[in-house]
């Protein structure tokens, strides 16, 4: 009888062993692949930076198959609606065509052809056409 009470306290001994809070800390990996200048290669999304640190309209984009993603940081210039003091807007031309009014700081210009494309982003406050800033950059689609 007494060994089975011995018994039965080592499990609970290793039970309650096994159950404490000992969560490991994540790991923070970052995984770099090289850069392959294969030019039939489409699977490589490539990042640009159209600014440096001190111009007032940052465009970063990155090219995901047909698709441009596009970030903009305008100096003075903000996309909230509920901004009524310097609401801007973004015009989109692509090879020199007026594409869109964007009224957000980050989007997706979808389904581009495969090749050579202009894209021209101009700042204008919402209730006044004259173009404050402007980026002009061109993308390869594959």
């Amino acid at each position: 009888m007494k060994g089975i009470i011995y018994v039965c306290i080592v499990c609970l001994f290793m039970i309650a062993a096994g159950c404490q809070k000992d969560i490991p800390e994540p790991e923070t990996r970052i995984s770099v692949q090289p850069i392959s200048f294969n030019m039939e290669s489409s699977d490589i999304p490539v990042f640009n930076v159209e600014s440096n640190s001190n111009d007032p309209f940052y465009v970063g984009y990155e090219v995901v198959g047909r698709n441009v993603l596009i970030e903009c940081i305008v100096q003075g210039i903000t996309f909230r609606e509920s901004a009524d003091n310097m609401k801007g807007k973004i015009i989109l031309y692509v090879d020199g065509k007026k594409k869109e009014e964007i009224n957000s700081a980050a989007f997706i210009v979808k389904a581009l052809p495969p090749g050579k494309h202009f894209l021209k982003l101009e700042v204008v406050k919402e209730n006044d056409p004259s173009v404050i800033m402007k980026k002009e950059f061109s993308v390869q689609i594959r």
